[in-house]
């Protein structure tokens, strides 16, 4: 059941929650985990979670980095949006990885 009231508290859970499910998705169609294999799918969730603070991190201006009490503008919100979605589409292999 989702708690409302704690993503009123923090807003951005709601959109974190929704970038861990994508790249979980993602991750399955090349690498799907086996039914009932809970310490995997853990597994998976932390590393998940670990790579979606990484690479939004990577995005988002330093400014708004370093001070918590700033409001994530539109124009980040939509390049955290362009990551997610660029992480899943190579992952899910629909995409060639980038020149190194």
């Amino acid at each position: 059941m989702v708690d409302h009231a704690s993503e009123q508290d923090n807003p951005l859970q709601g959109y974190f929650d929704w970038q861990v499910n994508t790249i979980m998705l993602a991750r399955d169609v090349r690498e799907p985990l086996r039914g009932g294999d809970e310490a995997a799918h853990r597994r998976r969730r932390g590393e998940v979670e670990e790579a979606v603070r990484r690479f939004t991190l990577s995005v988002v201006p330093e400014a708004y980095r370093n001070d918590p009490t700033l409001q994530w503008p539109p124009s980040v919100m939509i390049e955290i949006t362009r990551a997610t979605l660029y992480e899943a589409a190579r992952l899910a292999g629909m995409l060639a990885e980038p020149p190194a």
